[in-house]
């Protein structure tokens, strides 16, 4: 069924997806409280990005580390206004009057949680940054790149199972 035909369901957030949002809101607390408490720390001249073994390869200005929160802070809401428009989502199966609930509510978790996952990845990206800028680390730990994706694919690939099980 194309999106125009699809049922426009107006599904009220539950306690789960509550606390998804709650999660990412307070990771980007945390992430620019972190930025606050350790500025005064921070050199003047910091790595702004770091190559594949993790080591740093470009420096710039510690202001950058406004990126991460800033685009932390755009994503978390355009995933929380996002979420409540499932209807227009891609599914991988039809839907129809009988399905389209139980694929909305599926595909308005996986938005939440992809948003969970990625507030919190940025905050450990915040963290290892700071770090790495401060000379407590010699770079970031590019196993927390890795893990971050394996989670994130691996939540789209659970979702994507969980949706394909409902019937028509």
């Amino acid at each position: 069924m194309n999106n125009g035909k699809r049922p426009k369901l107006k599904i009220p957030l539950s306690l789960e997806e509550k606390i998804l949002i709650l999660i990412g809101t307070l990771s980007i607390i945390a992430m620019l409280l972190y930025l606050c408490i350790m500025w005064g720390e921070i050199p003047d001249i910091i790595p702004t990005h770091f190559g594949l073994s993790g080591d740093p390869d470009r420096f710039g200005n510690k202001n950058s580390l406004f990126a991460l929160p800033i685009i932390a802070i755009i994503m978390h809401i355009l995933f929380v206004v996002l979420s409540k428009m499932s209807y227009y989502f891609n599914y991988p199966v039809s839907v129809t009057e009988e399905s389209a609930e139980a694929l909305y509510k599926i595909g308005k978790q996986l938005i939440l949680l992809l948003d969970m996952e990625i507030a919190l990845m940025f905050l450990i990206l915040m963290w290892e940054n700071i770090q790495a800028a401060i000379g407590s680390i010699s770079g970031l730990g590019v196993e927390i790149v890795g893990i971050s994706m394996f989670i994130i694919f691996g939540t789209v690939i659970y979702e994507t199972i969980r949706m394909n099980k409902i019937k028509n």
